[in-house]
């Protein structure tokens, strides 16, 4: 198994990627921060859990919570381009 999929397999974020939970908002709005802000391997966890959230099937709809509750522009703007444009 790759590193990144170990690290992601033990980090809190990848409950970001389980539908049947409710959406932690501040959770998903800290991965974006650490996407842009991050190096090295936080920065990888957070885009792989980026990319495997965009690939979600039902990735879209959680376009309208993230919109109306995160704080983060650079959140709002990626769920708008990933999540829900890309279908």
């Amino acid at each position: 198994m790759p590193a990144e999929m170990t690290m992601l397999a033990d980090h809190p974020a990848r409950q970001l990627l389980d539908f049947s939970q409710k959406l932690d908002i501040n959770l998903l709005d800290n991965v974006v921060n650490s996407m842009y802000h991050d190096i090295g391997s936080q920065q990888r966890v957070a885009q792989e859990v980026l990319t495997n959230l965009k690939d979600h099937p039902d990735a879209w709809t959680r376009v309208d919570t993230i919109l109306e509750f995160s704080q983060n522009m650079k959140t709002k703007f990626i769920s708008l381009g990933r999540f829900y444009c890309s279908w």
